[in-house]
């Protein structure tokens, strides 16, 4: 059934839309090495954490040896660059989730906003939603470094509602990780988990999500259901 109010969708970009194989557990040791080459114990931080992760371990190890906020800013954009190179790499690899285009297209018909917040690069988001034609049915599209936070944080969504004009109560959004769900939760937005990724029915559940489609292929008749 459509959710009252509803005039936008935000969908989670990688397991959601598409499939691709960024190389995450190469890009993270990278990341680990340069960290641990900037004062963060060795062990400290594994490629099995999520990059959000990584990065708040790593900011209390700096707060504790008060390293300065020029050189913080200096190793930051550092990892970003080993972020930005991997997640390019991977391009090749790009395809949509099956039936995702025909169901944004659909959405779009609709009369739904449309935008995409991803964790990825601006440019990779752009190219993948190019790639696979969805990029002209999105009014937005907000990468890493877009938002005041990245998810899981609720500004992540706060700041997207706002951009599409919309009050938060006005947004739904779709993604395939818990990271999602949380960011949602954090931001008191309507949630629907897919399992187009790599979280399945039972984590989901585990999670307190009521709401799951097998892919956003579905999405549309999800909505149009009386």
């Amino acid at each position: 059934m459509r959710p009252s109010k509803l005039k936008g969708i935000v969908f989670d970009l990688d397991g959601t839309l598409i499939h691709s194989r960024v190389n995450f557990p190469e890009m993270k040791r990278r990341m680990i090495s340069i960290l641990e080459g900037e004062g963060v114990p060795p062990g400290l931080l594994t490629p099995r954490e999520t990059t959000v992760i990584l990065l708040e371990k790593t900011e209390r190890v700096w707060d504790e040896q008060g390293k300065p906020p020029a050189e913080r800013e200096r190793v930051l954009d550092a990892l970003d660059e080993v972020m930005n190179e991997t997640e390019l790499e991977a391009i090749p690899t790009i395809k949509e989730v099956e039936g995702a285009s025909e169901a944004v297209r659909r959405l779009k018909e609709m009369g739904y906003k449309l935008a995409v917040l991803t964790r990825g690069h601006h440019a990779y988001a752009v190219e993948a939603l190019r790639k696979t034609g969805m990029l002209e049915y999105f009014d937005l599209v907000l990468g890493r470094g877009e938002t005041p936070r990245p998810k899981p944080y609720a500004e992540a969504l706060e700041h997207t509602a706002k951009l599409m004009g919309l009050t938060l109560d006005e947004i739904l959004f779709v993604g395939d990780h818990p990271i999602d769900s949380t960011c949602a939760e954090s931001a008191c937005v309507q949630f629907v988990a897919v399992l187009t990724g790599s979280t399945q029915r039972e984590t989901w559940a585990e999670h307190g999500q009521t709401t799951i489609l097998d892919s956003v292929r579905d999405l549309p008749d999800y909505l149009a259901e009386g």
